[in-house]
C-alpha cells in the first residue's frame, strides 16, 4: 500500500515526521482562527524551548563563551565570591583574570594566563553541566552580574551578530593548567521548520511563547529577529539595582519544573502544543493539553520518557 501524501497546504512538511506533521496540521486547523470555537480573547497557547529546539546549539552558552573570550565581565570581590564556586578554582581563575584584564587582545591571547582563565571559566560551565544542570544555567547567567542594563542590551545584539554569522562547527579550547581544555560548539541558527511553524501559528491566531533556561536578555533579542514579541519570551533574569544586574535570580527560574511554574504564573493556562528536547522540558510537555513533541537530540533518557508518555518523537530539524 502506498503512503498517503503529506498535506503541505497548511504547514510545509519539511523534516517533520509524517505523524508529527499530521498532528500539527490537525491542531492548527481544529483550534486555530479558522475553527468554529476559536476565541480571539483566549487564543490557544504554544510553548517552544529555545536551545536545541527552536535553534541549533545553545544561545546562552554561546553568550557565556563570547563574554569570557572577550573578557566582557564586570568583576569585583562580589563577582568572584558570588558567581564562581570556591571549590572549582575561584582563586586561580581570579588571579588569571587579573593578569589579562585591561590589556589588548593581541597582548594576552598567547599568554599562559589567558589560556588558564579561558579554559577554567569555560570548563567550569562544562563541569557544572555534567553534575547539576541548574547550577550551570545559573552560572552562565550570573556572568552578567555588575553590567548595566544598557550594556547588556548592546551586548546581546553583538553576540547575535557574531554567532549567527559563525559556521555551525566546533572550537578547541586549549588547556591552561591546572584547567583542562575542552571542545565547544560554534554558531547558532534558527531551524527552518521553526521559522515556518511560527509564521503559520501566528497566521492562525495562536499565541506562541519561547521558554528557555538561557538568560532572557539574549533570547528576547533572538525572538525579535525571528518576528516574535519579546514579551512572549521567558528566560532566566537577574534582579537589578540602580540599573545594574545583580547575582540575585528572579524566581522562579525557568529550569526543569520551574519552566512550567513560570509559564503558568505568567500566562495562567496550559498550552495546546509544547515542543522541547530534554528532561528540562518534561514538565511543560507533560502539562500540555494537546500535542507534545519531543525533539531527539541524542538524550536517550528523554526519548524513552517521551515514548512512555506517548508523545511524538521528532528527529533533528534543518538549518
Amino acid at each position: 500500500m502506498s503512503e498517503q501524501p503529506i498535506d503541505e497546504s497548511v504547514l510545509p512538511a519539511g523534516a517533520w515526521t509524517p505523524e508529527a506533521h499530521a498532528a500539527l496540521v490537525n491542531l492548527i486547523t481544529t483550534q486555530g482562527s479558522t475553527s468554529p470555537g476559536y476565541d480571539p480573547e483566549r487564543p490557544p497557547l504554544v510553548t517552544i524551548d529555545c536551545d536545541g529546539t527552536f535553534i541549533f546549539n545553545d544561545i546562552g552558552e554561546a553568550m557565556m563563551r563570547f563574554m569570557v573570550t572577550r573578557r566582557r565581565l564586570n568583576t569585583d570581590r562580589g563577582f568572584w565570591n558570588h558567581v564562581i564556586p570556591e571549590r572549582m578554582g575561584r582563586d586561580a581563575l581570579q588571579a588569571a583574570y587579573k593578569a589579562v584584564a585591561g590589556r589588548a587582545d593581541s597582548e594576552v591571547h598567547d599568554t599562559a594566563a589567558y589560556r588558564r582563565y579561558r579554559a577554567g571559566m569555560m570548563g567550569l560551565y562544562e563541569n557544572l553541566k555534567a553534575r547539576d544542570i541548574e547550577e550551570a544555567y545559573l552560572y552562565a547567567t550570573k556572568l552578567l552580574r555588575g553590567l548595566h542594563e544598557r550594556t547588556v542590551a548592546e551586548l546581546v545584539e553583538e553576540v547575535l551578530d557574531y554567532e549567527l554569522d559563525r559556521p555551525l562547527a566546533s572550537e578547541d579550547i586549549p588547556s591552561g593548567p591546572p584547567f583542562s581544555g575542552c571542545i565547544v560548539p560554534t554558531g547558532i541558527s534558527v531551524f527552518n521548520e521553526m521559522i515556518e511553524l511560527l509564521q503559520v501559528l501566528d497566521a492562525y491566531g495562536f499565541e506562541t511563547w519561547i521558554i528557555s533556561s538561557s538568560n532572557a536578555y539574549i533570547v528576547k533579542a533572538l525572538a525579535r529577529r525571528a518576528g516574535l514579541p519579546e514579551e512572549r519570551v521567558l528566560g532566566i533574569e537577574l534582579q537589578s539595582q540602580g540599573g545594574r544586574l545583580t547575582d540575585r535570580v528572579v524566581e522562579p527560574a525557568p529550569i526543569n519544573d520551574g519552566k512550567l511554574e513560570l509559564f503558568l504564573d505568567t500566562v495562567g493556562r496550559s498550552p495546546v502544543l509544547a515542543i522541547g528536547d530534554s528532561m528540562n522540558d518534561f514538565a511543560l510537555l507533560e502539562n500540555c493539553e494537546g500535542v507534545s513533541i519531543a525533539i531527539d537530540n541524542g538524550d536517550d533518557d528523554f526519548v524513552k520518557a517521551a515514548e512512555g508518555e506517548g508523545w511524538f518523537v521528532q528527529g533533528p530539524l534543518t538549518v
